[in-house]
């Protein structure tokens, strides 16, 4: 898969200060159209672009920004106020975090495996479906009232972000198999590491552990795996009988679909 190339695809747009942030358009549908480029992208923090680079942001022409983080991540880590990012609405999910997880296994008199971390990621993103279903609603009736650039993201624009773009994509008629591909990719968002591996120091500090970072947890809590979202299609599967009927308890039904196909597809 693409996730595995040496070399960062070429959807990575080189902001500096933006964290994992790429276009995510230009994929084929099943029905051998193109979903649009210039006009869907995700993203992890915004926090960091410096105002010297406002301009290049404002070049994406974006109308509407998502900010997926909880209360506490956006009052931790500013977005940058007014013009270009006006037009950004909170949608807040807060599905727990690996510190509050290792803390909690701490507790229990053992430090967490890899095996454990990954356990973790997997019931997160199915737990970021199941359970905020109402701001991924909130998303899909934004996207299909804005008219110009739609951009969302979260802390690191992989989890909440990836299920998302993952909906968006699947709405619009790409392949479980390209959308897989995509969710993939944020593997090669490498300042994903370097941050992971800063907050982990930090955590493992404030619990009185040593500051020895075990490489396959960072690689685990840093990127994504397949199993992630698999799984978690695997479960509205199993709770709503298909994707399909997911997308229709979300109020976005075939009607609303074809057309952010109309909106969306070359």
């Amino acid at each position: 898969m693409n996730s595995t190339l040496k070399t960062q695809s070429d959807r990575f747009i080189k902001i500096p200060g933006a964290i994992n942030l790429r276009d995510f358009g230009g994929y084929f549908t099943s029905s051998g159209t193109k979903v649009a480029k210039g006009k869907l992208y995700r993203c992890g923090t915004m926090a960091e672009i410096d105002e010297n680079h406002f301009e290049e942001f404002a070049a994406l022409d974006i109308g509407r920004i998502c900010d997926l983080r909880s209360e506490e991540e956006a009052l931790n880590s500013l977005t940058p106020s007014g013009y270009p990012f006006h037009c950004r609405v909170h949608l807040p999910i807060w599905p727990g975090s690996s510190a509050q997880f290792q803390n909690q296994v701490l507790e229990e008199g053992s430090e967490p495996t890899e095996s454990d971390f990954r356990e973790f990621m997997i019931n997160v993103t199915r737990e970021i479906a199941l359970e905020h279903m109402e701001v991924y609603a909130k998303l899909l009736d934004l996207l299909i009232n804005t008219e110009n650039g739609f951009l969302f993201h979260c802390s690191a624009g992989k989890d909440r972000t990836g299920f998302g773009a993952a909906l968006i994509l699947y709405a619009l008629g790409v392949t479980k198999e390209t959308i897989l591909d995509d969710y993939l990719l944020s593997n090669q968002a490498i300042e994903l590491v370097d941050r992971t591996k800063k907050r982990m120091l930090e955590n493992r500090r404030e619990s009185g552990l040593s500051e020895e970072i075990h490489e396959g947890i960072l690689h685990v809590l840093s990127g994504v795996e397949a199993p992630y979202l698999t799984n978690t299609f695997e479960h509205i599967d199993k709770t709503f009988g298909s994707l399909d009927n997911y997308l229709d308890e979300l109020d976005f039904g075939e009607k609303k679909r074809q057309e952010i196909r109309n909106q969306l597809l070359d």
